[in-house]
């Protein structure tokens, strides 16, 4: 087993032996599935989509996908209804139970439209821009663009996002820009906001790769924090180097005897 891998197995074996329920967040792109030239392609391997339906019917383990994504495409890329899907980095929630949306983030949708609109016509003559509109939020993707061309789309994304600085600020990815909405809810919010609403104490355990998952990690200083992928600052206690790994350690998890613990 690898080492950066059994450090994270062996907090975890100790914890759950204490543990009353686990909270399990995991993050999609780059963290369940790689990172592709496509955003609209990674799909779960079948292998792993079965690890993540034996950890989702476990006794005491309530699972969390938090994504960027807008949570039907999230929902559409999984269709596991035993989980809680959080999209839109956490601004709409849906699962188990719970429904929210952010209300800042509701309001705004139309403004939304109108930069994702004008944003398309300004990168229109630039190959390889993708202008994704996710209702709540906007992902502006160029990893197919020629390298001398992404200054140009850089400075075009923060140029409107700045006309509309009031209202969204901005969010770098990998090859990504992410326009979300001017307000205190993000990832570690949802974080917290579902948690509240299981019955607690829980462990909590969080897995992600990108820049939005720091945001968890910084407010969930007890829980169980893992940086996938390159890693060279962060807030989280744990690092893993690919999704392949974080399959090895939810196969683990997925082999864990948790019928003790109270169901959440």
């Amino acid at each position: 087993m690898p080492a950066l891998l059994a450090q994270v197995i062996t907090e975890m074996k100790d914890r759950i032996q204490s543990a009353q329920g686990i909270s399990l967040f995991l993050d999609f792109d780059g963290t369940l599935v790689p990172i592709t030239e496509d955003p609209m392609a990674p799909q779960l391997d079948p292998d792993a989509a079965e690890t993540l339906k034996s950890i989702a019917v476990q006794e005491g383990v309530t699972t969390t996908i938090i994504s960027g994504r807008a949570i039907e495409d999230l929902y559409s890329r999984i269709r596991l209804d035993s989980l809680i899907y959080a999209g839109n980095y956490g601004l709409e929630i849906f699962g188990r139970g719970l429904r929210f949306v952010e209300p800042a983030a509701w309001s705004r949708r139309e403004h939304l439209a109108e930069l994702c609109e004008k944003l398309s016509e300004d990168l229109r003559p630039i190959d390889g821009v993708l202008v994704e509109h996710k209702g709540l939020t906007a992902s502006i993707h160029y990893r197919q663009v020629a390298a001398n061309d992404v200054p140009k789309v850089q400075a075009a994304v923060r140029e409107g996002v700045a006309r509309n600085g009031a209202l969204f600020r901005l969010i770098p990815g990998r090859k990504v820009l992410e326009i979300v909405p001017r307000t205190d809810w993000h990832k570690g919010a949802a974080v917290r906001w579902i948690n509240n609403h299981l019955e607690g104490p829980l462990l909590s355990i969080y897995l992600g790769d990108d820049a939005s998952d720091e945001e968890a990690f910084s407010v969930m200083p007890d829980a169980i924090t893992v940086k996938v992928g390159n890693a060279p600052v962060t807030c989280a206690r744990y690092h893993l180097p690919d999704p392949a790994a974080v399959h090895e350690l939810l196969l683990w998890l997925s082999t864990q005897e948790t019928s003790r613990l109270r169901r959440v």
